[in-house]
């Protein structure tokens, strides 16, 4: 399934948009380039809905760089969303590992664990994340813990955050996005870099 995506082209010569979407996706592009220095092969795909894709871009902008979270903590509840995902795990773990998060640690996240070598706010974040992404009523222990740690803005931030990696790992998924070349890739951990001013490492 992967290799046969990897052949098939987001977005090729039979697409068709009107010339109202085209200039409303003209502006969307350039948007996310500013802001994540490339357009995904995810992004590519969802341009053939170009309202959507301003829509999604806007939430994805928000909750990537926007939020009253640090760029770990952003991170560690990326992971815990897309841990059974292909193409988003291979974006988001070298991503981690630059900002701190340990192989070890990567690995026990992806094995649906969070580890105890982490702060106690980075634990009560991860005990959170798995809980909506279970989608299950949030246990009173995990809501405490993480209250304890977070201000009521930040558990909002987690929340979406979330939610919004979970709904990019489905559409990576239903739409059989193919994951970008290793070059890409290396671009888009060197665009993040310099993005984050020296806080990736």
């Amino acid at each position: 399934m992967i290799d046969a995506c990897r052949e098939r082209p987001a977005i090729n010569e039979s697409t068709f948009l009107s010339a109202e979407d085209e200039a409303d996706l003209d502006a969307t592009i350039q948007t996310i380039a500013e802001s994540h220095g490339h357009i995904s092969n995810l992004m590519q795909t969802l341009a053939l809905a170009p309202r959507g894709l301003a829509t999604f871009a806007a939430l994805n902008g928000y909750t990537r760089y926007e939020s009253r979270l640090t760029e770990l903590q952003r991170q560690l509840a990326i992971l815990v969303a897309v841990r059974d995902v292909h193409y988003a795990w291979t974006h988001h773990a070298p991503l981690a590992r630059a900002v701190g998060v340990t192989d070890a640690q990567i690995l026990l996240l992806r094995d649906g664990r969070v580890p105890k070598d982490m702060t106690a706010a980075e634990r009560a974040l991860c005990d959170y994340a798995f809980e909506i992404t279970a989608g299950r009523r949030v246990p009173q222990r995990v809501a405490e813990e993480v209250h304890v740690h977070f201000s009521p803005r930040q558990i909002i931030d987690i929340a979406l955050l979330t939610a919004s990696s979970m709904a990019i790992a489905a559409l990576a998924l239903g739409l059989e996005v193919p994951i970008e070349p290793t070059e890409t890739l290396q671009f888009e951990l060197e665009w993040q870099q310099r993005k984050m001013g020296g806080m990736i490492r």
